[in-house]
């Protein structure tokens, strides 16, 4: 009997959540503490242009490359665990590309204490909790069917 394949995504989801939200909540500790050294100005300065600049190239390249796999796994032929797996797949390169900048942002925010990087931190935070996986969008996007669905769910 497999695992619930929805379950499995979800479960991946939340991980990757619950990270993103330690690597948000850790630097804002350390710099309302006080024991986050501000670095000097011109970095500051050159780290909120290449947040922004890769916090934009990395949502926009992200979602694009998201819905073309998912059109991809849709018209597949496959069976329903390939395309999950397919699905699963894109999921985690859409989310690796919302966490990556959101990481920096957050690093970038423990060195100068500026609480701009602290807010593309938590904008990146928002944006992956939005992409929460749900079993009703995966199966419409999927074209799955009553059967595929058991199957998924490990019932079957």
């Amino acid at each position: 009997m497999q695992p619930n394949a929805f379950k499995l995504l979800k479960i991946i989801h939340l991980a990757l959540l619950l990270g993103m939200f330690l690597m948000v909540a850790i630097p804002l500790y350390l710099v309302l503490k006080g024991t986050a050294v501000a670095t000097d100005e011109s970095l500051g300065r050159t780290l909120q242009v290449v947040c922004i600049l890769l916090s934009v190239g990395c949502v926009v390249i992200g979602f694009n490359i998201f819905k073309r796999r998912i059109l991809a796994a849709r018209n597949d032929a496959a069976s329903a665990d390939q395309r999950m797996e397919q699905y699963r797949s894109a999921c985690i390169t859409w989310w690796a590309m919302i966490e990556g900048p959101g990481f920096l942002a957050a690093i970038s925010f423990m060195l100068t204490s500026n609480f701009a990087f602290f807010a593309l931190a938590v904008v990146h935070l928002i944006i992956l909790f939005v992409f929460t996986p749900r079993k009703g969008n995966i199966i419409t996007f999927l074209k799955l069917d009553s059967k595929e669905v058991k199957l998924l769910e490990g019932a079957a």
